[in-house]
């Protein structure tokens, strides 16, 4: 059964992270994507570590497409890519501003050529303003975008978000979102649109919750360890064993649940913790209680007794557990995959399943150009000495 966008193509001029998982994620809704390199490759080659001599991030960004090398600078590629982009539903380029532009394939010669394209254009801070024309990366992001002021220890100067591609994702999942949406409106005008998208606003939207926090009380935001600002308990508390358990009381019939799971029932009638908001005020009295008492007994038994009483727990997993869990296995959130270049790799799952028209399957990408001659000649097109 074909994908929702089988018979889209994809002009995939994306490099790092935030452009190729975004094509990637289209890949796996069944999009033809040619992703389009420069003979040197693009950066992510060189972003260890390596699986086979590939970069592993290179690998993961680019599943689901067919790769091929085009010299933008020389007159007789760029006039091929052109001839590609007429045939092409999305273009995507998320180059620092000006760049693709000076390559000859800006937004207003590519709508010219296709006027049905759908043209990405993702930056770091926009295409206007002091910054419009200042490369970004996810941790420049996170010091730009308030985040590292609100991550960290209680009294701390703020931390970086250790997951060094949360900010790049979360933009590329907005690209996705957002060509899906000029997908459908041009179903009804016949036209194509340009988008423009950047980092800062992802991350920013990210934030919402912590914004209002600030906007509404005109304080900044502190840095709090696991816990949060508007619940109490939840946050991680180390027990006997000296493992985490990450808990979450957030409605108020779970607190008496809580109480009860950890034989503290007294805290129940307390007029300090009666309601969410007295807890939140008395977090200070609260929780070194709650941090005694979780050290009395290992993880598990915690695990047991607040899953009995249906209060939201996790311990804190890491990968080596997480890859073999029956919950992440049933659901095919890691699967294998075989390659013809790394050997079988276990890689991320499809992250959405439809009833009628089921995404993926995911499919290994390539090597940088390997698919060059295959995808110009299914276009009717010559390559000027490329293989």
């Amino acid at each position: 059964m074909p994908g929702i966008l089988d018979g889209i193509r994809v002009f995939d001029l994306t490099l790092a992270a935030v452009g190729p998982w975004a094509s990637k994620l289209l890949g796996e809704l069944g999009a033809d994507v040619i992703k389009v390199e420069a003979p040197e490759g693009e950066l992510s080659h060189v972003i260890p570590p390596p699986i086979k001599g590939t970069a592993v991030l290179y690998i993961s960004a680019n599943f689901n497409k067919r790769h091929t090398v085009l010299d933008l600078k020389q007159e007789g590629d760029r006039a091929i890519a052109l001839k590609m982009i007429e045939k092409s539903d999305i273009f995507i380029q998320n180059m620092r501003p000006g760049a693709v532009e000076r390559l000859g394939l800006g937004y207003d010669v590519v709508s010219q050529v296709n006027p049905r394209i759908v043209y990405v254009a993702a930056s770091a801070y926009g295409r206007t303003g002091p910054m419009a024309k200042e490369a970004g990366i996810d941790p420049n992001l996170q010091a730009f975008s308030g985040w590292c002021s609100v991550t960290g220890q209680p009294g701390g100067q703020g931390e970086m978000f250790r997951h060094l591609a949360h900010l790049d994702i979360t933009t590329s999942t907005m690209i996705v979102e957002a060509v899906l949406q000029a997908l459908l409106a041009r179903e009804r005008t016949g036209k194509g649109q340009k988008i423009e998208i950047e980092m800062l606003a992802g991350a920013l939207s990210l934030q919402s919750s912590r914004l209002a926090e600030y906007f509404a009380t005109g304080e900044q935001p502190r840095p709090m360890g696991s816990a949060t600002t508007t619940t109490v308990p939840h946050q991680a508390f180390l027990c006997q064993d000296r493992q985490y358990l990450a808990v979450g009381v957030v409605q108020e019939e779970q607190w008496p649940r809580f109480c009860r799971a950890i034989k503290r029932e007294e805290l129940v009638t307390d007029p300090r913790f009666a309601t969410n908001p007295d807890r939140v005020n008395n977090r200070a009295a609260l929780i070194p209680l709650l941090e005694a008492c979780f050290l009395t007994k290992p993880v598990a038994w915690w695990v047991i007794r607040l899953t009995k009483e249906q209060v939201p727990n996790s311990r804190i997993m890491d990968f080596e557990a997480l890859r073999y869990h029956p919950q992440v296995l049933q659901n095919e959130q890691i699967v294998e995959l075989p390659t013809p270049h790394w050997g079988t790799l276990q890689v991320d799952g499809l992250p959405w399943t439809f009833s009628q028209t089921p995404a993926g399957p995911i499919r290994p990408g390539g090597l940088k150009g390997e698919h060059t001659e295959e995808v110009l000649r299914e276009l009717g097109l010559v390559a000027s000495g490329k293989s």
